[in-house]
């Protein structure tokens, strides 16, 4: 007997059903592999019109490669035509088609709610995330304020410059000491109010994002919290050294800086807005290649660290990630450009001390012609540029002093008030805070 006649048919044919099958079944599963892929961009509750057609053509296709397959098996096996397994083989081949279809119509299904339910979970944790850091920005702005307000009252206490007005005011003998003493000191309080709110507002922002972002992540994970409300207390009481012997830092710097450029200038002379600006501008120079104590910008680490003792680890860890930040060329640059717009919107309230030393139009001036109001040629051609008016220094030193103390600034406010509003609505620094949270939010 050979070895062909020896294996049974019926055996033979079950096993090459069932191989077909298998087969087919890896077809199905590829083709609607391949289905979704190709058809399905951003599912929804139903499928649009252009993504059911899609699909319809794909699964046409496959009804078509499968007809294919089954001539073909059915013309290999031609001669057995007449076998009772030609019906269970023509019943499996239609059963794995639509097996098929019902395959790739549930995976379709299934693909979709894993995709919303995944979309819904990251709208709610966006959503979350944005409440979140939102409420951090409002706690943010109301520290600075606060604390802006704390800093500008100390400034103005250790620059006391009422004391020398009073004792200007009654004629005093050293009258010229006096008043040389008062215009470093002007000029002082105005450089330190300056820099120690800029210093103040990024400090402020790293801290309050890192903490925040902490927070977040506490949120998400209760059960073993990375910040505690110990640890986040001391970790925000460390800018309270820059609020208090800081400042006194600051001031000591800053006026060795204010007597290079101020006390050459004489109470008699006559300067010129340029003039003004160019006193402040060389202060700042001075104070950024002050290569004996440093530049003020660059030693935020100095006023916010320098002084704490660090005995956890938790807290060393967060201190020294506060460290990189403030030290990094990002937030250097942030604050540099910050101190530069605040000197300048000082020297834009000084301008309009000089335009108010242009006489103003009076009722003599204005012409009436046919009711309506209009200055005269007299006027027009007089126009001066604010930028040639030129003042005693000594005259001018009283209203700078004043746009410290008084509200003589535009908006009825004053010049400490002035630079808390610019820095807090400052986009550069808040941009720089949503970046510090999202980073230690999502570590």
């Amino acid at each position: 007997m050979t070895e062909e006649a020896s294996v049974d048919p019926q055996l033979e044919n079950f096993i090459l059903a069932e191989t077909q099958k298998q087969r087919f079944q890896v077809l199905v599963h590829g083709l609607t592999d391949t289905c979704w892929d190709t058809c399905m961009g951003w599912p929804s509750n139903r499928l649009d019109f252009k993504t059911e057609v899609c699909i319809m053509n794909c699964v046409e296709r496959f009804i078509d490669a499968t007809t294919f397959v089954t001539k073909r098996l059915m013309t290999t096996t031609k001669y057995r035509s007449n076998s009772p397994l030609e019906f269970q083989r023509k019943f499996v081949v239609t059963g794995a088609v639509v097996g098929g279809l019902y395959l790739l119509s549930s995976y379709a299904q299934k693909k979709l709610r894993e995709w919303q339910e995944k979309e819904a979970k990251k709208f709610f944790e966006m959503t979350r995330k944005k409440q979140h850091f939102e409420s951090t920005e409002r706690t943010c702005n109301q520290t600075i304020l606060s604390l802006s307000k704390i800093v500008s009252e100390s400034i103005l206490t250790v620059i006391n410059t009422e004391e020398i007005v009073h004792k200007l005011q009654e004629n005093p003998e050293d009258k010229l000491s006096l008043w040389e003493q008062l215009k470093v000191m002007i000029f002082t309080r105005i450089c330190v109010l300056v820099y120690a709110l800029c210093i103040l507002q990024v400090t402020l922002r790293v801290q309050l994002n890192v903490i925040g972002g902490y927070l977040y992540r506490d949120s998400l994970h209760e059960d073993d919290p990375l910040v505690d409300s110990e640890l986040q207390t001391k970790y925000l009481s460390l800018c309270h050294h820059f609020v208090g012997n800081g400042i006194e830092d600051l001031i000591k710097q800053i006026n060795k800086a204010v007597k290079k450029v101020v006390e050459g200038v004489s109470l008699k002379s006559k300067v010129t807005l340029q003039d003004v600006e160019q006193m402040f501008w060389s202060i700042q120079t001075i104070l950024c290649t002050d290569t004996a104590e440093g530049d003020p910008v660059k030693k935020m680490v100095h006023y916010l660290v320098g002084h704490a003792e660090i005995n956890e680890a938790k807290l060393d860890t967060i201190i020294k990630e506060t460290m990189d930040i403030l030290e990094s060329d990002e937030v250097t640059s942030i604050a540099v450009l910050s101190v530069s717009r605040s000197f300048s919107a000082v020297i834009d309230e000084v301008a309009n001390l000089f335009a108010t030393k242009v006489a103003p139009v009076t009722k003599s001036d204005l012409e009436v012609s046919d009711h309506i109001v209009t200055n005269g040629a007299k006027n027009i051609a007089s126009f001066v540029d604010v930028n040639k008016v030129d003042m005693h220094f000594v005259k001018l030193l009283p209203v700078i002093n004043e746009l410290i103390t008084k509200n003589t600034c535009k908006g009825n406010t004053n010049i400490p008030d002035l630079l808390t509003q610019q820095l807090t609505l400052n986009d550069k620094l808040k941009l720089l805070g949503a970046n510090i949270y999202e980073v230690f939010s999502s570590a």
